[in-house]
């Protein structure tokens, strides 16, 4: 009988070391399935970060995703002795965050709260009647040009008044 030889290889998750045992046959999904059995983390939110030495860099796996799923270990460079990065959810988490979204958030005001605040500031503010400028400065006549066949907008007494304000 012929002994088979496994591959180890260290997973960080969560700040705690799994060495997990692996058969070198295996394509990149059972070797999700592995950690799925190990850990109960809901599948398809694992990814994994393989260290690129060639590059400096990682490259992110998802074990169930078409992509990676059918690649062999050597071919995704999972190899003995290389850590790996692990991350991944619980159902529970993804439930509590659900839920927590689902609550109001009482300090965001929506379109309507915020057209009667600003009602009640112009309802609050002292009406004051509009009058033309005055001083010694003043040296001409403020009208508006009325023009046959054509309606103003604004109304001229609106118009007078915001060239006033300017």
């Amino acid at each position: 009988m012929e002994e088979q030889s496994f591959l180890k290889i260290p997973i960080v998750w969560r700040g705690n070391k799994l060495n997990v045992e692996v058969d070198p046959k295996w394509n990149v999904k059972e070797f999700g399935e592995k950690l799925q059995g190990l850990t109960n983390v809901k599948p398809e939110t694992m990814r994994l970060l393989v260290p690129q030495p060639a590059k400096k860099s990682s490259k992110m796996i998802t074990p169930y995703s078409d992509v990676y799923s059918s690649l062999s270990l050597q071919e995704a460079a999972i190899f003995e002795g290389k850590p790996i990065r692990m991350m991944g959810v619980f159902d529970n988490e993804i439930e509590e965050v659900s839920e927590n979204s689902k609550k109001a958030n009482l300090r965001i005001a929506g379109f309507d709260e915020e057209e009667k605040r600003l009602k009640h500031r112009m309802s609050a503010r002292p009406q004051t009647s509009f009058k033309l400028p005055q001083g010694e400065y003043i040296f001409c006549d403020f009208r508006t040009l009325h023009i046959p066949g054509i309606e103003l907008n604004p109304p001229p007494s609106e118009a007078l008044r915001d060239l006033c304000r300017v």
